[in-house]
This record gives structure tokens, C-alpha cells and sequence, in this order.
């Protein structure tokens, strides 16, 4: 059924991801059979043997496109009901389980769910058990009940939880009290205790490649230099937690994208 998207989400910022996520992807998914789409700004990729498309969105836009812009406009040109959301760090460690992924769609088919998580990091609950054992579902007031960690999505309800004004940490945070008043909405995960840890997770990565612009020095060194993947990491440097501060944007804008993000 050709009724699914794999969107890997990014922007030309981070072009030097893209050889190495795909590089990775081929490997540790070469039976993969659903289009993928690279959504960029206006930079075009190919990567050999895989058929990737730039969605370059914003092409001929008179200003720049904010993130959920950017993320909005993808949605809106890929016809599928189905998107399996990744983004560009998302480094593949270890063979994707096809088959387990393919059951987790498949209980999305069937109404199930409007989201399946695909990869649940630990504090992302609580949950709850459901009826299938392989599946957890989040609690309706989780901190994180939105997340974009990989995840398959009824392509409609990711697009209707977006808002032009937000970033990613915006769009998880204030999504997340957004889908608190959505009562119909039904949000899974798989069940941690079978599906995490090495050599149990449907899709292995670790969470994740680049922390605030930096490379994650400890997932990505070792990992590439095993594939044989060149990077001057020098170019966008390791991450340190103590190097200060994240800018922020002015408290009265702050405040402003607050009340935006919460109507």
C-alpha cells in the first residue's frame, strides 16, 4: 500500500547531516520500499541508490520561513495519509525492524491511533497499557504528549497541531498543553519493554545526533568513523554543556509567542 511518507525534517542548516543520515539509512534500511522526502529550504540533495526528494519549500518565499512554516508546507504538497516523521540526526545504529514497523502502521490503518512513537525515551510518560501488548498508550496530560522523536502520524493531525509562530522545543512544549483539550486524539507508543535496547528498538538511534547546533560528540564519532564516514566536525564543533547560556529571544516577544502558542 503506497499510503506512507517518510519525511526526514530539516533545514539547509544542517546539509552536513544529510550525507551521513542517508549513508546510514541505506545500510541499516536497504529493504525500505516507501518515498522519502528531504524537506529543505531551497537546497537540493540526491544520495545514491535512494530515491530522496528536496521539497525546497521555500523557494521564491519573500522572507524566511520559520520552522512549522517550513514543516507545514511539506505536509501539504505529499499526498499520503501516513508520514513517518524523522529528522536529519536521527543517525540509524543498527538494522531497522521492517517487520515490527509494518505492524505499528498497520494498527494506525486500523484507527487505532493518530500517532505511533516509534522511539520513547524514558520520562516521556506516563502510560498506560492498552489492549495490544506491543503498544503503550501516553497519558492524556504527559508532559510530552507531543514529541518528535520518530514517530508515524496521520499526516492531518500533525499538520492541524502546528502553529506558523513555533520552533521544534515550542511546537513540543506548547503542542503538548494544546493536545491536552483534544479529547478524540488517541497518542501510542511502543511498549518499552519490548521495544528498547540494543537490538529491540524498531528504529535505532540514539537521541540524539546534534544538540543545539553542535554534534553529540559520543554518538556520532564512533558511529561514522565504523562506516567509513568523513565529516569535518570542526565545521559546526561538539557539543559542551558548559559553554553557557542559549540565546534567547526578547521577553516581550517571548511572551507574545506564549499566548500565540496557547490559543
Amino acid at each position: 500500500m503506497n499510503d506512507l511518507t517518510i519525511v526526514v525534517n530539516s533545514s539547509d542548516g544542517f546539509e552536513d547531516c544529510w550525507r551521513p543520515f542517508f549513508t546510514l539509512f541505506a545500510h541499516y534500511w536497504p529493504d525500505c520500499t516507501y518515498p522519502i522526502v528531504l524537506n529543505t529550504e531551497v537546497k537540493n540533495y540526491t544520495h545514491p541508490g535512494i530515491p530522496v526528494a528536496a521539497s525546497r519549500v521555500a523557494l521564491g518565499a519573500p522572507r524566511r520561513l520559520t520552522w512549522s512554516e517550513c514543516l507545514a508546507l511539506c505536509l501539504d504538497r505529499i499526498e499520503t495519509p501516513y508520514i513517518f516523521y524523522l529528522q536529519e540526526d536521527y543517525f540509524l545504529e543498527a538494522s531497522v525492524r521492517t517487520d515490527y514497523f509494518c505492524q505499528m502502521l498497520d494498527r494506525l490503518r486500523a484507527g487505532k491511533a493518530d500517532v505511533i512513537r516509534i522511539m520513547e525515551c524514558g520520562g516521556a510518560g506516563p502510560w498506560h497499557p492498552t489492549e495490544d501488548p506491543s503498544l503503550w498508550e501516553v497519558d492524556h496530560n504527559a508532559k510530552f504528549r507531543i514529541s518528535l522523536q520518530a514517530g508515524i502520524w496521520r499526516k492531518d493531525v500533525l499538520r492541524g497541531h502546528l502553529r506558523n509562530h513555533e520552533g521544534p522545543w515550542q511546537f513540543e512544549v506548547f503542542g503538548s498543553t494544546r493536545a491536552r483539550r483534544r479529547r478524540g486524539e488517541r497518542v501510542l507508543c511502543v511498549n518499552r519493554d519490548l521495544f528498547h535496547g540494543a537490538n529491540r528498538e524498531i528504529f535505532p538511534y540514539t537521541p540524539t545526533g546534534v544538540v543545539s547546533g553542535k554534534w553529540k560528540r559520543n554518538v556520532v564519532e564512533p558511529l561514522f568513523a565504523a562506516h567509513g564516514i568523513d565529516v569535518d566536525f570542526s565545521i559546526r564543533g561538539f557539543f559542551d554543556p558548559e559553554t553557557g547560556p542559549v540565546k534567547r529571544q526578547p521577553i516581550a516577544r517571548r511572551i507574545a509567542n506564549r499566548v500565540r502558542s496557547l490559543l
